[in-house]
């Protein structure tokens, strides 16, 4: 029985380390699987795509985007308007510059007439003397002469402004290239109307027809 101890120990001894071996070699096994599944170190940064990422990790942004819409006026005509004339204190024509789709024509000019100063022109010191509800019906071209065809009465206060807003029709009209005089009709029918003079005539006129309200 003495002998049977000590083998019983030796037998504890190597069952001991048995298990102690194997208990190692699982957690290995164990530690070798995680690092199977972990997941692998980029070498660098990568672009998600949005629907990858949970919405509420998002983050929405915005730009702000100048647009700019062209109205296709890419042309310009000249239009008169009325200011005062500083040596002499009277009435004098004033070109001013308008933008209009191509081509430019008389009845596009004439429009840009009718829709009166800007604002801005208003505190320059600019008036018209055509009425605001005026409207142009149409501008035929014959000859080289331009029939400026309106809906109604379109100078209207004293004569002299009268003979101011038929200036900055006549002025406006002969600035369009091919035009070298200009009669008014009110629907179709042809008018007399004021010269500078304040005589009346149905014939072409001209730039002569208003000296006095002349640009300087």
């Amino acid at each position: 029985m003495p002998g049977t101890r000590p083998g019983m120990r030796r037998g504890t001894t190597g069952g001991r380390r048995r298990r102690g071996f194997l208990a190692l070699m699982a957690l290995v096994a164990v530690l070798t699987l995680t690092a199977g599944c972990s997941t692998p170190v980029d070498s660098g940064p990568k672009a998600l795509r949005a629907a990858s990422i949970p919405a509420d990790l998002r983050q929405e942004t915005s730009s702000t985007t100048t647009t700019v819409i062209s109205t296709g006026e890419s042309e310009e005509v000249t239009v008169y308007f009325i200011g005062t004339d500083r040596t002499t204190g009277t009435d004098r024509l004033v070109a001013v510059k308008r933008r209009v789709t191509p081509p430019a024509s008389v009845e596009k000019a004439i429009q840009k007439l009718f829709a009166g100063p800007t604002p801005q022109e208003l505190l320059q010191g600019l008036r018209t003397a055509i009425r605001g509800d005026a409207t142009v019906l149409g501008v035929p071209i014959e000859a080289h002469i331009a029939t400026v065809n309106v809906s109604g009465n379109f100078a209207l206060g004293t004569p002299q402004e009268q003979i101011n807003a038929f200036a900055q029709v006549v002025f406006t009209t002969l600035d369009v290239a091919g035009v070298t005089g200009v009669v008014f009709a009110e629907h179709g029918h042809r008018l007399e109307v004021p010269q500078g003079d304040g005589s009346s005539t149905s014939l072409p006129l001209g730039r002569a027809s208003y000296p006095q309200v002349t640009p300087r």
